[in-house]
């Protein structure tokens, strides 16, 4: 494989914490790609597309995935993350983002998700794309902004 064959990709992740930061949304992706990430449950998010911002990417991935209508003022930064071999031919930086949600708030899935669930930091889910490691370094960050 030659570097030209080799893709690059910007993608944003949020995470979606309850008031208190004590609980986090996650998705149970659809059977493709539980079988492709080798993982069930993982984040809002997706790829930036060529021109778009990426608070914009992230209000535009949070409509499509669940259904919530986010302002730029509803995100925060928190971290960069970074996976020079994704696949085989594909490098990939998500720029990560975190929002606030009422736990009550009506979620509407779209065909990339089978189910969402609020869990509890300190229980997450077996089989996440993100590591519980991950995701709770990234709970420690947020909680200090």
């Amino acid at each position: 494989m030659t570097e030209k064959e080799r893709k690059f990709g910007l993608g944003v992740l949020i995470l979606f914490f309850n008031k208190d930061f004590s609980k986090i949304l996650l998705l149970k992706r659809n059977e493709e790609k539980r079988k492709r990430n080798k993982a069930d449950w993982g984040l809002v998010g997706g790829r930036v597309e060529l021109g778009e911002k990426l608070v914009d990417s992230c209000i535009r991935e949070c409509k499509e995935e669940i259904g919530v209508n986010l302002k730029p003022k509803d995100l925060t930064f928190i971290d960069i993350k970074e996976n020079p071999f994704l696949t085989e031919v594909h490098h990939a930086v998500w720029f990560i983002y975190f929002a606030k949600l009422n736990e009550k708030e009506k979620i509407i899935l779209n065909a990339e998700s089978d189910e969402s669930g609020w869990f509890s930091i300190e229980k997450l889910p077996e089989r996440m794309i993100d590591s519980p490691e991950s995701i709770r370094k990234l709970v420690q960050k947020a909680r200090k902004i």
